[in-house]
């Protein structure tokens, strides 16, 4: 924008320089004449009739001539008028021009604020890597937790079934107890397997509880293969199972490892 103004700046400035030129020439064609004329009347008498024709054609001249500088002073204003529209214009332009600046100047710091922003990003995207690896190990063993979870939820389903089912049957069974109580009478024989044995401590495990009769402290001789191995008491008694000591110095308790199925005789 700034180059098409000067060069209609200058193009307007050429164009005066051209009519000054012309004035002058016409100017300086006048003052000739002029000085002619002077001469001519200066001449000899003989030449006064030539001479009044000659200033009579230079007279017309003359007015031709004032036409031609009348005409040329009107281009001159037209062209003072056209310059100054151009001037006007340029002005307006090169106000355009600096208001241009002063924006590009003002997109230059938002550039720079731009580029200030993008080094701290490319600083910040390691750390918001690392932050995101983190997040993905994050989520992921919270995934496998929530697995986890999930399958303990379904084992806890599956044991609160069983136990649901054992707190039934325990209910039946002590309904059943509770009305056809299973009482031993001494003497009364019961055949067992025992689940587990510990001669260190003189404990053993049997499969048979309450739902035999069996109660706490209640005495037993203990048989297998049909011959006398000791004597236990019962110390603590389950609905379905119970914990016998071993009655010490009374038989011989090692041959328990020799047998599975015993019988029992309420003592």
């Amino acid at each position: 924008m700034g180059t098409v103004a000067l060069w209609q700046i200058f193009s307007v400035q050429a164009e005066n320089e051209f009519l000054e030129k012309e004035i002058s020439d016409f100017n300086s064609k006048v003052q000739d004449i002029t000085l002619a004329v002077d001469e001519a009347k200066k001449g000899q008498s003989d030449k006064f009739a030539r001479e009044k024709r000659k200033n009579a054609e230079l007279e017309a001249n003359e007015q031709s001539s004032v036409g031609e500088i009348t005409d040329l002073s009107r281009k001159k204003r037209e062209m003072s008028i056209i310059l100054e529209e151009k001037t006007k214009k340029v002005e307006e332009l090169s106000s355009s021009i600096q208001k241009a600046k002063i924006s590009l100047a003002g997109i230059d710091k938002e550039i720079d604020r731009s580029r200030s922003t993008l080094r701290s990003m490319t600083l910040l995207v390691p750390n918001l890597q690392s932050s995101l690896v983190s997040l993905e190990d994050d989520i992921s063993q919270k995934k496998d937790r929530i697995m986890e979870l999930e399958k303990k939820i379904l084992s806890y389903d599956r044991e609160t079934d069983l136990l649901k089912e054992h707190f039934e049957f325990t209910v039946s069974a002590l309904q059943k107890d509770f009305y056809e109580h299973p009482w031993l009478e001494k003497g009364e024989r019961v055949s067992v397997s025992f689940s587990s044995l510990d001669l260190e401590t003189g404990m053993i495990m049997l499969p048979i509880g309450k739902n035999h009769g069996l109660e706490q402290s209640m005495r037993f001789a203990v048989r297998g293969n049909g011959k006398s191995i000791c004597q236990i008491k019962i110390n603590k008694v389950a609905f379905d199972h119970c914990i016998a000591m071993i009655i010490p110095l009374l038989g011989n308790p090692k041959e328990l490892l020799e047998v599975t199925n015993l019988d029992l005789i309420y003592l």
